[in-house]
């Protein structure tokens, strides 16, 4: 598992050039593993913060105030961009699969073609 800024450094760093399909599914793969590291980070930050504030009830300053309540709204945002980041997980297989689906056969020929009968020059290939 690396730190978030390997794993940014490491989506930014696949360029679509060359064999795009082999590189759509690198960076759907390493798009889902930053998206699954930031969904267990705001996870775990938002027990964290709500475990906290919850140890502010009894507090003077807050008497008369759920602060269970205010707790749990305030840790809503945090479970809120969790769910986004699962999303962006979501997302980027759909990515792949709607990539796969619109050029299946492209694909399919690519396959079947003989490596002698390539006459195709373009600057990214399938």
């Amino acid at each position: 598992m690396g730190t978030g800024q390997a794993r940014l450094d490491e989506i930014a760093g696949i360029e679509f050039h060359g064999k795009v399909p082999v590189k759509i599914t690198a960076y759907t793969i390493a798009t889902q593993q930053f998206a699954h590291d930031l969904a267990r980070e705001l996870d775990a930050a938002e027990a964290a913060a709500e475990q906290a504030m919850n140890q502010l009830k009894g507090h003077p300053l807050l008497m008369g105030v759920d602060v269970r309540a205010r707790a749990w709204r305030v840790a809503r945002h945090l479970r809120d961009a969790r769910e986004l980041a699962l999303g962006i997980s979501a997302e980027a297989v759909k990515f792949n699969l709607q990539f796969r689906q619109e050029f299946l056969e492209a694909l399919q020929a690519m396959e079947q073609r003989s490596a002698k009968g390539k006459d195709y020059k373009g600057k990214v290939d399938l």
